[in-house]
């Protein structure tokens, strides 16, 4: 049994790799901040597709959550076959008009979260040979619209990147 862990997993995109990813058999390593609201995606993957479910509540703007989501990630006891950094969310304001401190919680979660679990991730998965990580960006990235699309062009790269070091 493979098991996966998933980033922003209780909405939106990251809601529904987990849900695809339980159809297909993997087990699952829910991550992100609302703990009732991961207990209740676990529960609804439990029932409905017959697959373990964990959940690791996490706040990956604060670095002492991020570190124990990817001493998950890293853990060779448990290995993480395939990641999901998909937790993210963006402004409704100008970079200008926003507070740096909402900014940088951006950054944060957008691009530092996906660096860190991604060096965790291709560590682990490089030592055994097989693993896979998918980074969700947006085609944001390929326009000038403030610190999100520079935040997803940044993944866009860094992906591109990973994947040229690790091919193969």
């Amino acid at each position: 049994m493979t098991t996966a862990l998933v980033t922003g997993a209780t909405a939106g995109i990251g809601r529904e790799f987990a849900r695809q990813l339980a159809e297909r058999g993997h087990d699952l390593v829910l991550v992100a901040r609302d703990r009732d609201r991961l207990d209740q995606v676990a529960a609804d993957l439990r029932a409905t597709y017959h697959v373990s479910a964990d959940v690791l509540p996490a706040d990956l703007a604060f670095r002492a959550d991020l570190d124990r989501v990817a001493a998950r990630v890293a853990d060779p006891d448990r290995p993480v076959d395939v990641l999901v950094n998909n937790a993210g969310f963006g402004l409704r304001t100008p970079f200008l008009g926003s507070e740096l401190a909402e900014e940088e919680r951006l950054f944060d979660v957008l691009c530092r979260a996906v660096l860190v679990l991604s060096h965790a991730a291709g560590r682990a998965m490089s030592a055994r040979g097989a693993g896979a990580i998918v980074n969700v960006s947006s085609v944001a990235g390929f326009v000038a619209m403030g610190s999100y699309s520079a935040a997803k062009a940044w993944v866009t790269v860094f992906s591109e990147a990973l994947a040229t070091e690790l091919a193969g």
